[in-house]
């Protein structure tokens, strides 16, 4: 039996995208293997969205190559969509396009010592059709892809240029059909996600609020997440869904900037007071409501004034948490050509220093909590303490709990990556 290990780099589509393969293969007969256990075939699934992401799955490439010589290597994803002439280049036996990740069980069985490059256009595919099962043991969360691509046109993102300019949307029967099959294998937390989930059935006269509408009334004792979202999409009907307890009140709303003049440079389509007002709203559903964000440092021409306007919102908003990264410059974004690149030292300073002062608000948000109940999927439990996360995605760990199950615990105090909490029922 043909042994495979998939090594997954990016976000949660590329990760939905890796549970397909990992079921496809499944299905014709192939072992998928986890990390530790030698392969036969070695699938890279790439990301592109900066330099540091390239370095990181370049690395773990040379690695394989290096540590399992008489394995096979199969390259896919983003960079090779974006990049393919370098893909090209890569020491790998096999490099395929992101459509191409539908029949890798296909491509696996045409290795044979001959190098192969398939690389389809994204664009031309008109609707997504994919489902997974949930195939692997012991998984409590499942991600859905609902959508593919993005129609909008920041400045910085190359990702568009390789998950293709137009929206794809998964009919809601598909979606409907996908997320129950999952819940009945015991999964609780389903994460609707996609390259622009916000922009979710433009394609195919529906919308986000009307799939949710149908996913919250699904029977089972489950949840859902939304992923990353844009605050020009955030309107008041999606908002009005967060009173179910069913849709977890935490959203991933990219900020991206809190510069007025970096947004409009960025080209994002909503201003600092938009943002703001849209966490007022969810707000006053919730007090706590959970905010993730990314911030970009050191975007061209971005000066210290501009930097201070955003330390001041990441004060203000209390983020949950803070993916924060240093402008990368991406060939073929306008940004990559602007006048105003700002020095690496200064983009490391002004990423310390937003680091910094998010982990300080980070901390505070997660106080507000404390001596609170909240609902926690336990995920991982080792010497009888447990681990997951709640509603408001903060981390927990406690004594007691079943993976794969919701435990009621209340939280007792803060540590850095989360909070330390009890069983209700030990209180």
């Amino acid at each position: 039996m043909t042994k495979v290990r998939i090594l997954t780099f990016g976000c949660k589509v590329n990760q939905y995208e890796s549970e397909l393969m990992a079921e496809l293969l499944e299905k014709e007969g192939f072992l998928v293997v986890p990390d530790g256990i030698e392969a036969d075939v070695y699938i890279v699934n790439t990301c592109a969205v900066t330099r540091e992401a390239e370095r990181k799955f370049k690395q773990t490439l040379r690695r394989i190559r290096r540590e399992h010589k008489s394995s096979e290597i199969i390259v896919t994803g983003c960079y090779v969509q974006l990049k393919p002439e370098e893909a090209k280049r890569l020491e790998a036996d096999m490099i395929l396009g992101i459509r191409e990740k539908k029949n890798i069980s296909k491509y696996i069985h045409l290795l044979n010592g001959k190098r192969i490059v398939k690389i389809s256009d994204v664009n031309e595919e008109k609707v997504l059709t994919e489902r997974v099962r949930g195939s692997i043991e012991e998984r409590t969360r499942a991600y859905i892809k609902v959508e593919d691509g993005c129609d909008r046109s920041c400045t910085y993102c190359a990702i568009r240029l390789a998950r293709g300019t137009k929206i794809r949307s998964k009919p809601p029967k598909l979606v409907v059909e996908e997320v129950e099959g999952l819940i009945r294998r015991g999964y609780r937390e389903i994460v609707i996600t996609g390259v622009n989930v916000g922009r979710y059935g433009i394609d195919i006269g529906e919308n986000l609020v009307s799939l949710l509408r149908k996913l919250l009334k699904l029977e089972g004792d489950y949840r859902i997440r939304l992923s990353s979202m844009n605050v020009e999409d955030v309107n008041d009907d999606l908002i009005d869904l967060f009173q179910s307890e069913k849709l977890c009140p935490h959203l991933h709303l990219s900020l991206q900037s809190g510069s007025n003049r970096i947004l409009k440079l960025m080209g994002r389509r909503y201003t600092t007071e938009q943002y703001l007002k849209t966490v007022e709203r969810l707000r006053k559903i919730d007090p706590l409501f959970s905010i993730t964000t990314d911030i970009i440092v050191g975007f061209p021409s971005e000066r210290d004034e501009d930097f201070e306007e955003t330390l001041a919102i990441v004060k203000k908003v209390l983020f949950t948490k803070v993916h924060a990264f240093r402008f990368s410059a991406r060939d073929g974004t306008p940004a990559s050509r602007m006048d105003g690149q700002i020095p690496g030292n200064v983009k490391k300073e002004r990423l310390e220093k937003l680091l910094e002062l998010a982990k300080i608000t980070s901390r505070e948000y997660k106080r507000r909590g404390i001596g609170m109940v909240r609902r926690v999927l336990v995920e991982r439990s080792i010497g009888g303490i447990s681990r997951g996360y709640d509603e408001y995605y903060v981390h927990h760990e406690f004594f007691g709990g079943k993976v794969g199950e919701f435990q009621k615990v209340l939280v007792k105090y803060v540590e850095d990556e989360g909070v330390v909490s009890k069983c209700v029922d030990m209180v």
